[in-house]
């Protein structure tokens, strides 16, 4: 879960949140009327089943929006509102109160399945949830789509995170070969706190993990997405069975699998991999269009 794992940029973040905003003031879409409470109607449509998606850790409908408005697919796009963003409500504790909230709202715009589930970043985890949840009881889940998603990074194999070091200590050689002495010094200090946290966010304790810093464009989402976060960590995905697509952008940072199936396999059956230009922010603003045709061609491929 990528936002969950490594803080993002505040005005990064945002970036898309703006685009979305300038996307809806241009008259090029808008937000529909709520199909329900707590679901937005992000792309009007024909059709059935509906695809529903589930924003980031900040909980952010604007900044899936622009994704959602460029997929070519026919049926509505909405969007699932997590709780605690409304004035008064309090945020869910565990991925489990998350996903039993979405089936709520899921459930009282299609009382019957198949489902199709959408899930950016943190949100993957959610709507992964939401698929175990449906499929045990007895539901047709017939897509989740990750986009960029990991779980804790406790839950990651040796070998994961073995080669995320490998890598990163070829890189460091490299670069401290260049440096001056001093230079050379400040940097190892540099790399080895960097080791040390994420060793620590790996869940070898060795140094207390930094705090989170909530991101959010107002107190509302700064909860969600702290509550999130705690979630996330402390979630463990139980085995599920069903159809999985994971989207991941060509831009991996350092500290994140190269291969997601390496993580992802012990938890998923049935994964496959497609891979979109851009970065994890980049998806929802300058990718937003590559990323949302490739979206569109697994949910074609999964109701063929």
């Amino acid at each position: 879960m990528s936002d969950q794992l490594t803080q993002p940029d505040t005005a990064q973040l945002f970036r898309s949140v703006r685009a979305a905003r300038s996307w809806m003031q241009n008259g090029i879409a808008k937000l529909e009327a709520t199909p329900a409470p707590g679901c937005v109607t992000l792309k009007p449509g024909i059709g059935t089943p509906p695809v529903f998606m589930l924003p980031g850790a900040a909980g952010s409908i604007l900044q899936i929006a622009p994704l959602a408005g460029a997929m070519t697919v026919p049926m509505p796009v909405y969007a699932i509102k997590p709780r605690g963003m409304e004035r008064g409500e309090t945020p869910c504790e565990n991925l489990a109160e998350m996903a039993e909230h979405a089936i709520g709202v899921i459930k009282r715009v299609r009382p019957q399945g198949p489902y199709l589930l959408i899930g950016y970043s943190a949100g993957g985890l959610v709507a992964l949830e939401v698929a175990r949840q449906l499929s045990a009881a007895g539901d047709d889940v017939r897509l989740v789509v990750l986009l960029d998603t990991y779980p804790s990074r406790e839950t990651w194999p040796l070998l994961c995170h073995l080669e995320i070091l490998a890598r990163q200590s070829l890189r460091a050689m490299r670069a401290i070969g260049r440096m001056a002495l001093r230079q050379a010094v400040d940097d190892v200090a540099r790399r080895l706190r960097s080791l040390l946290q994420y060793l620590a966010a790996s869940g070898l304790r060795l140094v207390t993990p930094p705090a989170v810093i909530a991101e959010g464009s107002d107190a509302a989402s700064r909860r969600v997405h702290l509550a999130t976060y705690n979630a996330g960590e402390a979630y463990r995905p139980s085995r599920y069975a069903g159809r999985v697509v994971f989207i991941q952008p060509e831009f991996v940072p350092n500290l994140e699998p190269r291969a997601p199936h390496r993580v992802w396999s012990r938890f998923l059956s049935d994964l496959a991999i497609r891979r979109v230009p851009g970065s994890h922010l980049g998806m929802l603003d300058e990718g937003a269009v590559a990323a949302a045709a490739e979206i569109s061609r697994c949910l074609d491929e999964a109701l063929a």
